[in-house]
């Protein structure tokens, strides 16, 4: 009952301080925000921490959601206007980030595995809340078509890269040779490519034979809950499968099945990511705001520098326009999501520092999650996309 609670709960305080999100001109992610402040354990506890992670299963088919949804903007006929560009500024700013973060934080004499993890982190990019404000807004134009294929090699790259250091950091920790180890990241990136490719065919197939919107909604659903199964069972990435999954599905079949399909996606997803923002809000800790210091405080400078000039350095590589180059950076802060699971498997690698990466990570989400949807809001209108 308490995950009904929880939901009803989520709904009602959701919808109303969305809707007094959007009055103020404010985006409804706010909104979203402040309702599950005001719901969660730091308030009025209708929503305690247990029942939050009873109902982490939201959360994982909410980002799913996106990550379908992120996979269906790349149209073949989108990726040739837009060229490499998205794919070298994703490139350039994943890594200038990690970068940035690892060689700061052992200059002030922490630990390589420490180091390296919270850097392959940093990388990561939230697309919840950019998605959720492109949508509100209904943003149109180069540098929306341009963010939503930055965050896409984004994090694609940052699951790539945070496996890859997660085997030399358990190497570290455990003071093993697991040389072998380091090719599993590939591997699974390759095997999710596979799977999520042969569901996106799969769900072009079936929406062919079951037209009516209902059935298409069930099929909907029952190819976001297989990724998620086999991504949990297999030990892979649900959110890569996805992505994979809604790139193959677009551009294997006519534009007339996808759009329809896509058309639905917004009814199951909208009231998905109120309830993830919703949640997101309630489980803020304000307690571990203090406990970040230092190493905390430098680790959101050199994020936010490292995101903003790479991706500042990545336009001009990519010889992108004025406007994007200007206004790109400081819309991918966003943290919260595909951080926050990566923070978790990263905690339990390290033996001494992992409570502290936690603790970093999870402060620091709760200052980008709120100046994040007004940023990318900013960032969007400057743009032109907005109007």
């Amino acid at each position: 009952m308490e995950i009904i609670l929880g939901l009803c709960a989520s709904f009602v305080f959701g919808l109303f301080f969305g809707k007094i999100a959007k009055r103020l001109k404010l985006p409804v992610v706010i909104g979203y925000l402040f309702a599950g402040i005001l719901i969660g354990p730091n308030v009025l506890n209708l929503v305690d921490l247990n029942t939050i992670g009873n109902m982490e299963l939201f959360t994982t088919i909410a980002l799913s959601f996106v990550s379908f949804e992120i996979g269906a903007e790349s149209k073949w006929s989108y990726i040739k206007r837009l060229g490499k560009k998205p794919f070298i500024i994703g490139i350039i700013c994943s890594l200038f980030t990690m970068l940035t973060v690892t060689l700061v934080l052992l200059a002030l004499g922490q630990s390589i595995s420490f180091s390296l993890l919270l850097g392959a982190i940093a990388s990561s990019t939230a697309p919840a809340a950019i998605m959720m404000v492109v949508h509100e807004y209904r943003a149109k134009g180069d540098f929306t078509d341009t963010i939503l294929g930055v965050i896409g090699v984004d994090d694609i790259l940052s699951i790539i890269m945070f496996g890859l250091v997660l085997v030399i950091a358990e190497d570290i920790e455990l003071g093993i040779n697991t040389s072998l180890g380091f090719f599993t990241p590939f591997v699974d990136i390759i095997i999710s490519l596979v799977v999520g490719a042969i569901l996106g065919l799969t769900l072009g197939f079936s929406s062919k034979l079951f037209k009516q919107k209902s059935n298409i909604i069930c099929l909907i659903l029952t190819h976001i809950f297989i990724s998620i199964l086999i991504g949990y069972y297999a030990d892979m990435s649900s959110l890569l499968i996805c992505t994979v999954m809604g790139t193959m599905f677009v551009n294997a079949y006519n534009r007339r099945y996808t759009d329809r399909v896509i058309d639905l996606l917004d009814y199951i997803s909208s009231p998905m990511l109120m309830v993830f923002f919703v949640l997101s809000g309630a489980s803020l800790a304000f307690e571990v705001i203090p406990n970040v210091g230092f190493i905390g405080v430098i680790y959101i400078l050199t994020r936010i520098f490292g995101k903003i000039l790479g991706a500042f350095i990545g336009c001009k590589v990519a010889r992108e326009e004025k406007d994007i180059t200007q206004n790109l950076g400081p819309a991918l802060l966003s943290q919260t999501g595909l951080a926050i699971g990566l923070a978790v498997i990263a905690r339990d690698a390290l033996r001494v520092d992992g409570n502290m990466l936690m603790t970093i990570v999870i402060g620091s989400s709760f200052i980008f999650d709120l100046l994040g949807p007004f940023i990318i809001k900013r960032s969007l209108k400057k743009a032109g996309d907005i109007r």
